[in-house]
C-alpha cells in the first residue's frame, strides 16, 4: 500500500511535498547580521495560518539571562522566517513556537538548537513535529497524521493534518502491529458534529489489543499521509496494566530490587554507576514481569549506589533517572539506592507532632526556606537552608527574634512550606540561586539547594528531617506545598514522558498537552498510574517525613476522583491531616475541582471571594476591598465571617462546613498585603497603612474556618511591589527583619490577636448548626456604612466569655457606633489585644477609622 501512496502523493501534490530549500544563512557569519549569536527559524504550518504564531527565544547559558519574543516577519516557499540575532556569544539556544501571549506552543517540550563556530544556525520546523531540521534537504512537506492514539484496546484516535474522507476509507486505512496488519472494523469521524470529510478520526479495530501488543510497534498508515507511530494512552487505563505494589529502589542490606512501569517498552534496562559522579557503570537487563512492570535485582549492599533507566519504546532508546527516586545526586543528574535508616538521627523517631484536637484551631503560617532564613543582618548561621530554621536563639536588628524563634514567638500552629521537594530551573548549592519550587522535577526526594552539601544525597534528607523534627519540638506542624498539576519538563528532560511517553500527562486530539496549568502542561491525575503516584508520594512524606499536611497547588484542575482518594488515604494514614488547594487553575483553565466540589469532605479551599472582599482584586493593584474604604463589600464580609457557609438571609456560599474554608488576605502570589494596601491607597500615610494591615487579618482571625497568614505579614512585609516575585531572587523575596523592628506595634497586634483565637473557641467552632445558633449580625443605622458587627454566644462552643461582640470598620474616618444594651469590656481597641478587660464601656462610643473592636461579657 506505501508503494501506491508515493503515487497518490506524487500525483496529488504534484512536486510540492519535495520542493528544494535552501539556506538563507550560507555562508554568513553572525557578524553579517550585526550579532555575536544568531537563530533563524523557517516555520512550516499546514493550514498556511501564521496569525499570532511568534518564537520564544533565550541563551541557554547564562540562565540569568531571561527569554524574549520574536516574530516571523518574512514570508517564505517553506512558511515563515524569523531571524533572531543576539548581541553575545552563546554555544546553545533555546525556543519555543507559541501562539501570542502562551496561549499555545506548538510543541510543549523546551528545545535547544547548537550553535556552530559561525555563529550562524538555521533550522527548519514542522508543525506538531518536536524533531526540527537542520538539512533543508530532507524536507518533506507531505500530510501527516499529526497524532494517533490508542485510547482503548480496539480503539485509536487520530488528527491528520488535512481532511480524510471517512466515508470512503476501505482499503485506505492499515494499523500494523509488529509488521502484521490487524483487521479494522471502522473508521469514523471522531467528533460526532464533524462532517465526514474531517481532520480527526476514530479507528475501530474488530478485535482488542492484547496486553503484549502496546510495547510492539503499533504503526498506523493512511493513503495520502506519511506513517506514524501510535502512542498509547488512556488504553493503559484498562484494569490489565495497573500495578498495586511498591515502585523504585527497593533497598534491602542483602540486594535491592528495582521496579518501574512501562508497559510500552520492549526492552529497559537498569544503568548502575560504580561512584555517584564517575562514567564507569554496568548495564542490567531488567525483565518483564506483568501489568507493565519491569524488575531487575541486584544482590548486596547497594546502599548510595547511582542508577538510571533505559526503555526501548516507540522506536527510540530514552534514558532517565527513576521517577520515584527517594534520592539523588546533584541538580537531580542521577538517582540513587538509599538506606533510609541512615539518614535518621537520634531522636528523630521518637519525635512526636504537635497535639491538634481540630483543623479549625489551624493558624497557617506561609513561609518559604530560604526567604525567612537569608537575611545577612541577622545571626542566622545556615542562611537559606533546611537548618536555618532547626536554630534557636537568633536575633535579627534591634535583637528581634528571627527564624524558627520568630515563629514560636508569632504563635502560630502550622507553618506551610514552600515547595521543598526536587524542583528543576536551580542549579543546587550556586550562590544567589532561588526559585520559588513550582517547577517540579522529583517528587520523591527533599530539593538539594536548600541542604548544606547538595552533592551529597544524605545531606538533603537529613537536614530536611532535622528542620521538621525542630519545627515539631517547637510545638509547630508542618505543611508542605506539594505540585502535582504540571512538572516543569515534559518531553526528553521528564522522568514521566522518558517512561511512558504522554502517559502520564494530559493531551489533547492533536497531541499537544494542555495548558489548564498555564505553565505548560497538566498532569493526568486521573490516569490510574498517575493517581497511584500522587497518593504513594504523598503517604511516603507523611511516613517517612512526619509531614502534617498538603497544600495543593492547583488543585482546581486535578479529576475529583483522585482528591477523593488522596483525602480517604491521607485521612487513614493520619485523621488530623491538613489538606487544602488553590480551588482554580491556569488563566482561563476548565476547573474539574472548584469550590462546592469539596463539601463533606476534610478539604479545604482558598477563599478567594474573601480576599478579594476585604483587599480587593489582586488583579488591579488599585482595586480596593472593605478594608481600604470600599464601599458594599459587607455581604461578602459577612460570608466570610460565617465560614463560608449557607447562612440565613446571606446568598449561599461554598462551604458546607467552616473547616472546608482557608481564610486569607495574602499568599506569595500576587502583591504583599502592605504593597497592595499602598497600590490602592497611594495617599495613605504610615499609620493609616499599618491600621489596614491590622484590620485586614483582624477579620480574618475573628471568622470562622481555617486561618492562613502569609509569612511576614505581622511585620509588614513587602517585595517592593513586585506581584509576581518567584525569579526576583532572594533579596526581594527575604524576610527583611528591619522591618518587625520598625513595625514592632503590628507584630504584637498580630501575635496577641493569634493568642486571642487560640484561648477562644467561639473564633473557631467546628460545625455550621453551632455558627448559625450563635453568630448574629446587627441591623445597623444607613448612615453605618462600611461596618460589619456581630454577636457570638460563647455558650454555644463553651468559650470563657458569655458573649463575644465584633465591630469591623472599614471606614477611613473615625465613626461613633451605638453598643448593644448593657455594658461590655473592651478586649480590643484597633491597636492593643488583651485577654483581659481594657475597660467597661456602654453606649455610644467614639471607634477609630479602619479598625477592628472587640467587646465581651463575662459568664
Amino acid at each position: 500500500m506505501r508503494r501506491v501512496l508515493l503515487v497518490i502523493l506524487t500525483v496529488a501534490f504534484l512536486a510540492t511535498p519535495f520542493l528544494a530549500f535552501d539556506y538563507y544563512t550560507a555562508d554568513k557569519t553572525a557578524e553579517d547580521f550585526g550579532g555575536k549569536t544568531v537563530l533563524i527559524v523557517n516555520y512550516h504550518r499546514y493550514d498556511s495560518n501564521y496569525s499570532g504564531w511568534n518564537l520564544w527565544v533565550w541563551p541557554h547559558e547564562p540562565v540569568s539571562i531571561s527569554g524574549q519574543s520574536y516574530q516571523f516577519t518574512e514570508e517564505t516557499e517553506f512558511g515563515m522566517r524569523a531571524v533572531v540575532v543576539l548581541p553575545a556569544a552563546h554555544t546553545k539556544v533555546g525556543f519555543i513556537v507559541r501562539l501570542r501571549e502562551w496561549e499555545m506552543k506548538d510543541v510543549t517540550p523546551d528545545r535547544f538548537v547548537d550553535i556552530p563556530e559561525s555563529g550562524v544556525a538555521e533550522i527548519w520546523v514542522l508543525e506538531g513535529e518536536l524533531e526540527y531540521l537542520t538539512d533543508p534537504s530532507e524536507i518533506d512537506l507531505s500530510p501527516r497524521i499529526n497524532a494517533a492514539f490508542l485510547d482503548s484496546l480496539r480503539e485509536i484516535y487520530c488528527y491528520l493534518s488535512t481532511t480524510f474522507d471517512t466515508g470512503k476509507w476501505p482499503g485506505r486505512v492499515e494499523v500494523l502491529i509488529g509488521g502484521e496488519p490487524r483487521s479494522i472494523e471502522s473508521v469514523e469521524k471522531a467528533d460526532p458534529t464533524d462532517i465526514s470529510v474531517t481532520r480527526y478520526i476514530k479507528i475501530s479495530l474488530s478485535d482488542p489489543l492484547l496486553p503484549a501488543d502496546v510495547s510492539g510497534d503499533i504503526l498506523l498508515s493512511i493513503d495520502g499521509f506519511v506513517d506514524r507511530r501510535v502512542i498509547v494512552r488512556k488504553a493503559l487505563d484498562d484494569e490489565l496494566f495497573y500495578y498495586a505494589g511498591e515502585l523504585g529502589a527497593i533497598y534491602g542490606p542483602e540486594r535491592t530490587t528495582f521496579k518501574i512501569w512501562s508497559p510500552v517498552s520492549s526492552a529497559a534496562e537498569l544503568i548502575l554507576f560504580d561512584s555517584l559522579y564517575g562514567p564507569e557503570y554496568e548495564v542490567a537487563p531488567m525483565t518483564m514481569q506483568g501489568n507493565g512492570i519491569w524488575t531487575a535485582m541486584v544482590e548486596g549492599d547497594l546502599h548510595l549506589a547511582a542508577y538510571k533507566y533505559r526503555f526501548h519504546s516507540y522506536g527510540e532508546t530514552r534514558e532517565t533517572v527513576d521517577m520515584y527516586s527517594k534520592a539523588v545526586t546533584h541538580n537531580s543528574q542521577r538517582s540513587v539506592v538509599i538506606d533510609l535508616e541512615k539518614t535518621d538521627f537520634p531522636g528523630w523517631k521518637d519525635c512526636e507532632k504537635p497535639p491538634l484536637e481540630s483543623v479549625l484551631d489551624a493558624i497557617i503560617y506561609e513561609i518559604h526556606v530560604g526567604d525567612i532564613t537569608a537575611d545577612e543582618s541577622t545571626s542566622i548561621v545556615h542562611k537559606g537552608k533546611y537548618l536555618g530554621l532547626t536554630e534557636r536563639g537568633a536575633e535579627g536588628p534591634g535583637g528581634v527574634s528571627v527564624g524558627l524563634d520568630h515563629l514560636v514567638e508569632l504563635g502560630i500552629t502550622h507553618v506551610h512550606i514552600m515547595p521543598i521537594s526536587d524542583f528543576y530551573y536551580v542549579n543546587e548549592g550556586e550562590p544567589g540561586a532561588y526559585g520559588w519550587g513550582y517547577d517540579p522535577h522529583l517528587y520523591w526526594v527533599p530539593e538539594g539547594h536548600y541542604s548544606t552539601d547538595p552533592r551529597d544525597p544524605i545531606s538533603r534528607i537529613t537536614e530536611a528531617k532535622k528542620m521538621i523534627k525542630a519545627l515539631h519540638e517547637s510545638g509547630i506542624r508542618v505543611i508542605l506545598d506539594v505540585v502535582y498539576n504540571h512538572t516543569a519538563q515534559t518531553g526528553p528532560n521528564s522522568p514521566f514522558d522518558q517512561t511512558v511517553p504522554q502517559y502520564f500527562y494530559r493531551t489533547d486530539k492533536t497531541g499537544a498537552y494542555t495548558n489548564n496549568s498555564g505553565v505548560g502542561n497538566d498532569v493526568a491525575t486521573e490516569r490510574p498510574m498517575m493517581r497511584k503516584f500522587i497518593v504513594d508520594s504523598l503517604l511516603y512524606w507523611i511516613d517517612e517525613y512526619n509531614a502534617d499536611g498538603f497544600r495543593f497547588d492547583l488543585i482546581g484542575i486535578f479529576d475529583k476522583g483522585t482528591v477523593l482518594e488522596i483525602e480517604k488515604s491521607l485521612v487513614a494514614a493520619d485523621p488530623t491531616i491538613l489538606i487544602y488547594g488553590e480551588p482554580w487553575g491556569g488563566f482561563g483553565a476548565t476547573v474539574t475541582f472548584g469550590k462546592g466540589d469539596q463539601k463533606g469532605t476534610s478539604i479545604a479551599l482558598f477563599n478567594d471571594g474573601f480576599r478579594d472582599a476585604i483587599r480587593g482584586s489582586v488583579f488591579d493593584h488599585t482595586a480596593r476591598g472593605f478594608a481600604l474604604g470600599m464601599r458594599a463589600r459587607e455581604t461578602r464580609v459577612k460570608r466570610g465571617v460565617v465560614g463560608s457557609i449557607e447562612y440565613d438571609y446571606l446568598i449561599s456560599d461554598f462551604a458546607e462546613s467552616p473547616g472546608e474554608t482557608i481564610n486569607y488576605v495574602s499568599s506569595h502570589d500576587n502583591q504583599t498585603l502592605w504593597d497592595k494596601n499602598l497600590s490602592a491607597w497611594p495617599e495613605a500615610s504610615v499609620e493609616q497603612l499599618k491600621a489596614a494591615q491590622r484590620l485586614s487579618n483582624a477579620i480574618i482571625l475573628l471568622s470562622q474556618g481555617i486561618p492562613f497568614l502569609h509569612g511576614g505579614v505581622d511585620f509588614c512585609r513587602t517585595k517592593y511591589g513586585d506581584d509576581n516575585s518567584y525569579d526576583a531572587g532572594v533579596e526581594v523575596n527575604k524576610f527583611d527583619w528591619i522591618r518587625k523592628a520598625e513595625f514592632r506595634d503590628v507584630f504584637e497586634y498580630y501575635r496577641d490577636l493569634i493568642a486571642l483565637r487560640k484561648e477562644h473557641p467561639a473564633f473557631r467552632m467546628d460545625c455550621a448548626e453551632d455558627i448559625m445558633s450563635s453568630i448574629v449580625f446587627l441591623e445597623l443605622p444607613r448612615e453605618l456604612r462600611q461596618v460589619v458587627a456581630y454577636t457570638i454566644d460563647g455558650q454555644v462552643s463553651g468559650d470563657p466569655w458569655a458573649e463575644i461582640l465584633v465591630v469591623l470598620n472599614g471606614n477611613r474616618e473615625e465613626m461613633v457606633f451605638e453598643l448593644p444594651e448593657g455594658s461590655w469590656h473592651m478586649a480590643s481597641d484597633g491597636r492593643i489585644v488583651s485577654s483581659d478587660s481594657l475597660g467597661e464601656y456602654s453606649g455610644a462610643l467614639e471607634m477609630a477609622a479602619t479598625s477592628a473592636y472587640i467587646f465581651f461579657r463575662e459568664r
